[in-house]
Protein backbone atom coordinates (compact mmCIF):
# COMPACT_ATOMS: atom_id res chain seq x y z
CA UNK A 1 0.00 0.00 0.00
CA UNK A 2 3.15 2.47 0.92
CA UNK A 3 4.59 1.58 -2.48
CA UNK A 4 1.24 2.13 -4.46
CA UNK A 5 0.67 5.49 -2.31
CA UNK A 6 4.16 6.67 -3.13
CA UNK A 7 4.22 6.15 -6.59
CA UNK A 8 0.56 7.85 -6.45
CA UNK A 9 2.01 10.94 -4.91
CA UNK A 10 4.75 10.64 -7.45
CA UNK A 11 2.49 10.41 -10.66
CA UNK A 12 0.55 13.47 -9.35
CA UNK A 13 3.51 15.64 -8.82
CA UNK A 14 5.10 14.67 -11.96
CA UNK A 15 1.63 15.77 -13.29
CA UNK A 16 1.62 18.80 -11.49
CA UNK A 17 5.21 19.98 -13.19
CA UNK A 18 4.53 18.10 -16.94
CA UNK A 19 1.05 21.05 -16.60
CA UNK A 20 3.09 24.07 -14.99
CA UNK A 21 5.86 23.57 -18.35
CA UNK A 22 3.37 23.35 -20.46
CA UNK A 23 1.79 26.50 -18.87
CA UNK A 24 4.66 28.07 -19.11
CA UNK A 25 5.54 27.30 -22.57
CA UNK A 26 2.85 28.35 -23.84
CA UNK A 27 3.16 31.46 -22.26
CA UNK A 28 6.53 31.98 -23.31
CA UNK A 29 5.72 31.04 -27.06
CA UNK A 30 2.59 33.53 -27.62
CA UNK A 31 4.77 36.15 -25.98
CA UNK A 32 7.86 35.56 -28.55
CA UNK A 33 5.91 35.13 -31.39
CA UNK A 34 3.67 38.10 -30.70
CA UNK A 35 6.71 39.98 -30.05
CA UNK A 36 8.51 39.17 -33.20
CA UNK A 37 5.31 40.07 -35.29
CA UNK A 38 5.84 43.31 -37.04
CA UNK A 39 3.63 46.07 -35.63
CA UNK A 40 0.87 46.85 -38.68
CA UNK A 41 -1.01 49.51 -36.33
CA UNK A 42 -2.12 52.76 -39.01
CA UNK A 43 -3.90 54.12 -41.15
CA UNK A 44 -3.28 52.96 -44.85
CA UNK A 45 -4.25 53.42 -48.37
CA UNK A 46 -4.85 50.49 -50.70
CA UNK A 47 -3.82 50.70 -54.36
CA UNK A 48 -7.65 51.99 -55.27
CA UNK A 49 -7.77 54.09 -53.13
CA UNK A 50 -9.61 52.95 -49.80
CA UNK A 51 -8.40 53.83 -46.15
CA UNK A 52 -8.16 51.35 -44.02
CA UNK A 53 -7.20 51.76 -40.14
CA UNK A 54 -5.55 48.93 -38.76
CA UNK A 55 -5.88 49.25 -34.73
CA UNK A 56 -6.10 46.57 -31.78
CA UNK A 57 -9.14 44.93 -31.26
CA UNK A 58 -8.58 43.24 -28.10
CA UNK A 59 -5.03 41.21 -28.23
CA UNK A 60 -4.85 41.10 -31.82
CA UNK A 61 -5.37 44.04 -34.80
CA UNK A 62 -7.75 44.31 -37.42
CA UNK A 63 -8.99 46.68 -40.08
CA UNK A 64 -11.54 48.76 -40.67
CA UNK A 65 -12.55 50.99 -44.16
CA UNK A 66 -12.23 54.79 -43.10
CA UNK A 67 -12.62 56.07 -46.55
CA UNK A 68 -12.67 55.00 -50.36
CA UNK A 69 -14.11 56.38 -53.83
CA UNK A 70 -17.52 55.91 -53.56
CA UNK A 71 -18.82 54.60 -57.27
CA UNK A 72 -20.72 56.71 -59.15
CA UNK A 73 -23.75 58.11 -58.08
CA UNK A 74 -23.39 57.13 -54.49
CA UNK A 75 -21.55 58.57 -51.63
CA UNK A 76 -18.70 57.03 -49.04
CA UNK A 77 -21.81 57.12 -46.27
CA UNK A 78 -24.32 55.57 -48.72
CA UNK A 79 -22.61 53.04 -50.27
CA UNK A 80 -23.53 49.10 -49.15
CA UNK A 81 -21.70 46.20 -49.40
CA UNK A 82 -23.72 45.26 -52.95
CA UNK A 83 -21.12 42.70 -53.85
CA UNK A 84 -21.21 40.25 -51.42
CA UNK A 85 -21.37 36.90 -52.16
CA UNK A 86 -23.68 36.52 -48.79
CA UNK A 87 -27.42 38.43 -50.01
CA UNK A 88 -27.87 38.99 -46.02
CA UNK A 89 -25.04 41.10 -45.99
CA UNK A 90 -25.38 43.30 -49.02
CA UNK A 91 -27.13 45.92 -47.21
CA UNK A 92 -24.55 46.82 -44.82
CA UNK A 93 -22.68 49.78 -45.14
CA UNK A 94 -19.03 50.08 -46.57
CA UNK A 95 -17.67 52.55 -44.00
CA UNK A 96 -16.47 51.30 -40.52
CA UNK A 97 -16.35 47.73 -42.21
CA UNK A 98 -14.09 45.54 -41.03
CA UNK A 99 -11.62 43.94 -43.83
CA UNK A 100 -9.27 42.34 -41.73
CA UNK A 101 -9.82 39.91 -38.82
CA UNK A 102 -9.14 37.05 -37.14
CA UNK A 103 -5.14 38.16 -37.01
CA UNK A 104 -2.58 35.75 -35.94
CA UNK A 105 0.81 36.51 -35.47
CA UNK A 106 3.53 35.00 -37.07
CA UNK A 107 7.17 35.18 -36.57
CA UNK A 108 7.85 38.18 -39.71
CA UNK A 109 4.48 38.41 -40.53
CA UNK A 110 0.43 38.13 -39.81
CA UNK A 111 -2.00 35.60 -40.63
CA UNK A 112 -5.98 35.79 -40.91
CA UNK A 113 -8.52 36.94 -43.17
CA UNK A 114 -9.40 39.42 -45.62
CA UNK A 115 -12.59 40.82 -47.37
CA UNK A 116 -12.38 42.53 -50.42
CA UNK A 117 -16.41 44.91 -51.21
CA UNK A 118 -15.03 45.21 -54.83
CA UNK A 119 -15.39 41.18 -55.38
CA UNK A 120 -17.82 40.63 -52.43
CA UNK A 121 -15.45 37.36 -50.98
CA UNK A 122 -13.03 37.03 -47.91
CA UNK A 123 -9.59 35.30 -48.09
CA UNK A 124 -6.89 34.06 -46.21
CA UNK A 125 -4.41 36.40 -45.91
CA UNK A 126 -0.46 37.35 -45.24
CA UNK A 127 0.48 40.74 -44.25
CA UNK A 128 3.81 41.75 -43.84
CA UNK A 129 5.65 45.07 -43.10
CA UNK A 130 8.02 45.95 -46.19
CA UNK A 131 9.32 48.65 -45.08
CA UNK A 132 8.48 51.50 -42.64
CA UNK A 133 5.64 53.20 -44.63
CA UNK A 134 4.32 49.78 -46.35
CA UNK A 135 2.44 46.78 -45.93
CA UNK A 136 2.70 43.86 -48.28
CA UNK A 137 -1.23 42.15 -47.74
CA UNK A 138 -1.56 39.35 -49.58
CA UNK A 139 -5.08 37.53 -49.91
CA UNK A 140 -5.36 33.58 -51.32
CA UNK A 141 -8.76 31.89 -52.82
CA UNK A 142 -9.05 28.32 -52.99
CA UNK A 143 -9.85 27.42 -56.02
CA UNK A 144 -9.15 23.96 -57.64
CA UNK A 145 -5.39 25.18 -56.27
CA UNK A 146 -4.30 28.71 -54.12
CA UNK A 147 -4.90 31.69 -56.02
CA UNK A 148 -3.22 34.56 -54.84
CA UNK A 149 -2.93 38.33 -55.26
CA UNK A 150 -0.65 41.11 -53.47
CA UNK A 151 -1.29 44.29 -52.89
CA UNK A 152 0.74 47.08 -51.58
CA UNK A 153 -0.38 49.14 -49.09
CA UNK A 154 1.08 52.64 -48.48
CA UNK A 155 1.42 54.32 -44.83
CA UNK A 156 -1.11 57.25 -44.32
CA UNK A 157 0.20 59.20 -41.60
Amino acid sequence: MHIFRSHLSQTRSLGKLVRASLVISSVLFAGGTALAAPDITGTWRTPEGAVIRITDCGKVPCGKIVDFKPPSGHTVQSTRDANNKDASKRNRKVLGLTVLWRMKPESNSWSGRVYDPRRGFSANATIRRTGGSELEVQGCVRVVFNVCEKEIWRKVN
